[in-house]
């Protein structure tokens, strides 16, 4: 919550909503071996924005067993009320943009489809697990790049913890899969900072030697090379999603507004 830039701004925009209405806020962390912190769901709240994370998770399911009312934010858990973009649709726009500057063999670096999960599969393998944004997200590019007759065997998806050191590993292992590797799509700016510090590294030109899309347009130094990425408003979606909540709103889905920008990494 305090390391990523999304996730700062969408507190920022819940925080300001309840201010202005004197409501608290309790931040319950999801972890990996959590059960240290399954007491945590036990604090008294009036209600829940869950943000992001895989539908299954226990903390998850102990907080919707309490009946109480639920705001989910980048995912969806019907008849609880969401806001997010339309991220399949974001997914197309990045695609086609990278199809239309002629990449055929493509690398994506993603966050876990199910909690633990780490590795390198081709994209021709079938996507499973429990989060929806990011089976959501490869799944549009699946899609597209099978509208364009793209071999998916010779495309990876690497699978890694949410950071910009794991980007550049993943960047690494995703260019020793398949050397002939013209672009990476990254499911977030963090791993896209990865990727470039690895493809530096390397000797690889941006974005002569390959491309790099990232995810959220989170803010950059001057120094860095301009990302290509999917604008959204995450105080926005806080503000939304806790207007929701304290409103007591169920079966609404939010659809936030999204931007394709186009710089100088592709």
């Amino acid at each position: 919550m305090f390391t990523d830039s999304h996730d700062v701004q969408l507190m920022q925009g819940i925080a300001a909503k309840c201010d202005r209405e004197v409501v608290s806020i309790i931040l319950i962390p999801l972890h990996n071996g959590q059960g240290a912190l399954a007491g945590v769901i036990n604090t008294a709240v009036d209600g829940y924005i869950l943000n992001a994370t895989h539908n299954n998770d226990h903390i998850i399911a102990k907080a919707l067993s309490k009946n109480l009312p639920v705001v989910t934010t980048d995912f969806k858990i019907p008849p609880h009320s969401s806001v997010s973009i339309d991220n399949y649709k974001a997914m197309q726009e990045v695609c086609q943009h990278l199809l239309e500057k002629g990449h055929r063999e493509f690398g994506i670096i993603s966050f876990p489809s199910l909690q633990g999960r780490k590795g390198v599969n081709p994209l021709s393998e079938e996507i499973t697990g429990d989060n929806d944004v990011m089976i959501t997200r490869v799944k549009s590019c699946v899609d597209k790049f099978l509208s364009r007759n793209i071999n998916l065997d010779k495309c990876f998806l690497c699978e890694t913890t949410h950071h910009e050191e794991s980007g550049e590993m993943a960047a690494e292992t995703l260019l020793k899969s398949n050397p002939k590797i013209t672009a990476l799509i990254c499911l977030s700016d963090r791993f896209a900072l990865g990727a470039i510090t690895y493809c530096r590294k390397a000797g690889l030109r941006i974005p002569q030697d390959i491309a790099i899309t990232g995810f959220d347009n989170i803010p950059r130094s001057d120094n860095e090379i301009a990302l290509t990425t999917v604008a959204q408003d995450p105080v926005k979606k806080g503000e939304i999603a806790a207007t929701l909540l304290l409103e007591g709103k169920k079966n609404i889905h939010h659809d936030l507004e999204f931007t394709l920008i186009i710089r100088g990494s592709t």
